[in-house]
């Protein structure tokens, strides 16, 4: 998926929108500064957090944002949306606590459920689990036409766990586990057009 880069010692100031997170991922030292202001003084910056050989990810702001970031000697990278990432700068791959979606007649994986790469259940009978839209997909984090990144999906009881679509989003391939406990499968999501995506079943 898309992210910006800041060079060796370079600095980026970005605008995060109202109700979007930031994300910052480094391997030296990098500084994130909040622009904040007071009535009748200069605009000023906030230390947020020193990055350091991790991904920091900001709470949602309430309103636009002035984020500066100041790299260090690895330069840093970031990510703008309501639920950034970082997926893979050739380094390492981050990986977030797994999203479990609770079991019921009517399971739903949201946007940021899929960007963790990993989605559990642990299903009473053979249960479906709808795909976010195309839209929240967009919406989620930067993305540019071809971007596309990879998340599991695993049964942990023994019944199958099967992908559906939503709008502007569409599946190839087989879209269900085995019904084996344990079983996993493994997609593809790329973003094909605004607001589209296609999933692929690329393994398990």
């Amino acid at each position: 998926m898309s992210y910006q880069v800041i060079f060796t010692q370079g600095t980026a100031v970005v605008t995060v929108p109202a109700g979007e997170k930031i994300a910052v991922q480094a391997f030296s030292p990098a500084s994130v500064f909040q622009e904040v202001g007071f009535p009748n003084f200069p605009d000023s910056q906030d230390l947020l957090t020193v990055v350091e050989n991790t991904t920091y990810v900001s709470g949602a702001f309430t309103n636009a944002t002035i984020v500066t970031i100041q790299a260090g000697a690895s330069g840093a990278y970031y990510s703008v949306g309501v639920a950034p990432d970082i997926s893979n700068n050739g380094n390492w791959q981050p990986q977030g606590a797994p999203a479990n979606i609770a079991d019921g007649g009517s399971m739903v994986a949201t946007a940021a459920n899929v960007l963790t790469g990993i989605i559990t259940a642990t299903p009473t009978a053979s249960r479906d689990i709808q795909l976010p839209t195309g839209a929240n997909l967009d919406l989620a984090t930067e993305w540019a036409i071809g971007d596309s990144f990879d998340f599991s999906v695993i049964t942990l009881a023994a019944f199958a766990l099967t992908l559906t679509v939503n709008t502007n989003v569409t599946i190839v391939g087989s879209a269900a586990t085995a019904a084996t406990a344990g079983a996993s499968a493994r997609f593809r999501c790329r973003k094909t057009d605004a607001d589209t995506f296609v999933v692929y079943r690329i393994g398990g």
